[in-house]
């Protein structure tokens, strides 16, 4: 499969510019720390959205429930209330559903990363009703159990933004080779997103904790991350695009044995 990269995807690929030099026990010693803090972010993003999101689809049916009651002498009115309260209910069920799945630990030793992505998609376009295609080099399966690992938990994430900000119908899934490097991209055609919140160093406020969760699970396997995005025009949408180098001599007989 021929790689064809982006030229922001090309400046980054001769290293990693945004972490200090440091000695290997001190630099992993690090990543592990921010991502655990990482992970509790995560969480409280979660518990954060099903809050302000999720909980306001519910209170909202409670109170055309209450509505409805009042308006039972009008046909019309309770239908309208009726149609109101399933709408509410249906968009909580869908982010409940979605917010499940997208939390749900896949098993990489049954099948690898390829079909482990691809199974993903399916399931995530199931229960978000965006349409979501893939296109995956099968030498993505050579890699590490824990690089694997790491990188489905980038494309995890990666679709989790897409589900909670893009406001997108569309996503595509990619991974590329060339002789010494991985290409993957996730990309959609939603309303974007302002580039200087993605970019290493922005205040977390801005870009939340998707990014540099992403960013620090890349890092532990060599790689980069780059967001590509124009929301001045109309779903133009986001690409991410990460690179990381392949090895090829870490093959599946470092996955971890069946149980």
């Amino acid at each position: 499969m021929k790689l064809h990269s982006s030229p922001a995807c090309e400046s980054k690929r001769t290293g990693v510019r945004d972490w200090p030099q440091l000695g290997a026990v001190e630099t992993c010693d690090r990543l592990n720390v921010s991502l655990v803090s990482l992970q509790e972010d995560i969480q409280q993003r979660i518990a954060s959205d099903l809050h302000d999101s999720t909980c306001q689809h519910l209170i909202a049916a409670s109170l055309g429930l209450m509505r409805l009651r009042t308006c039972l002498s009008d046909p019309a009115g309770a239908a309208r209330l009726c149609n109101e309260i399933d709408a509410s209910i249906d968009e909580a069920l869908r982010e409940i559903r979605a917010f499940a799945y997208l939390l749900h630990p896949q098993n990489l030793t049954v099948d690898g990363l390829k079909a482990t992505i691809e199974r993903y998609a399916r399931g995530f376009a199931a229960r978000t009703s965006l349409r979501v295609s893939t296109r995956i080099s099968p030498d993505i399966d050579r890699l590490s159990y824990e690089t694997q690992r790491s990188l489905l938990r980038v494309v995890q994430e990666a679709l989790t933004n897409v589900f909670r900000h893009a406001k997108a119908t569309e996503v595509r899934i990619a991974i590329g080779a060339t002789s010494s490097h991985f290409q993957l991209t996730v990309s959609d055609n939603g309303r974007g997103m302002p580039v200087e919140r993605a970019k290493p160093g922005a205040k977390a406020v801005l870009m939340g904790v998707g990014i540099p969760a992403m960013r620090a699970r890349l890092h532990q396997i060599g790689g980069t991350l780059e967001i590509q995005s124009d929301p001045a025009t109309r779903h133009s949408g986001t690409t991410l695009c990460a690179v990381f180098p392949r090895d090829l001599s870490a093959n599946r007989r470092n996955k971890p044995q069946r149980s």
